[in-house]
């Protein structure tokens, strides 16, 4: 008596199980992350640059504008361009000072920056509050000389 192993049909080896899914999520990730990355690289970029542009022109008006707001007028003054104190003798511009109401707070609104063939300018626009209670909105130009930036054209 002989013994014969019992004859199934042929079975197909098991599917191979695909890694597409699991190289494409892999894939995705990988791009999202660099995505991330150079979205915070640049963002870092823009506010140093932002900062390191505008920053300097803000304070100096701010520096101005709480001069007028202390009294500091020969401080104020001095904050002025070349330009604007061959105008306004440091005499004038106390009277000018003097018979507007004093500025007691401020706000300051936007601030721009340019660079052109005339050289680098900003502007400061501030909303201005004063001590009798009325308010105005006003932007300070200014320019870059040599000893930095500095309040042109009508300073108040």
């Amino acid at each position: 008596m002989t013994y014969s192993a019992p004859q199934y049909p042929m079975q197909p080896p098991p599917a191979r199980k695909s890694n597409t899914t699991k190289i494409v999520l892999i894939v995705v990730g990988a791009v999202l992350t660099l995505c991330c990355a150079g979205a915070a690289v640049g963002g870092y970029a823009i506010y140093r640059t932002a900062t390191t542009t505008l920053g300097p022109v803000q304070d100096t008006a701010e520096t101005f504008l709480r001069d007028l707001e202390s009294g500091s007028y020969d401080s104020a003054y001095n904050a002025l361009c070349a330009s604007t104190r061959e105008a306004f003798s440091r005499e004038r511009f106390g009277e000018i000072v003097t018979n507007r109401p004093r500025p007691s707070r401020h706000e300051i609104t936007n601030t721009f920056v340019s660079s052109g063939n005339d050289g680098t300018r900003g502007n400061v626009t501030a909303q201005l509050r004063y001590a009798d209670g009325s308010s105005d909105t006003h932007t300070f130009q200014l320019v870059r000389e040599e000893s930095g930036w500095k309040i042109c054209g009508q300073p108040y």
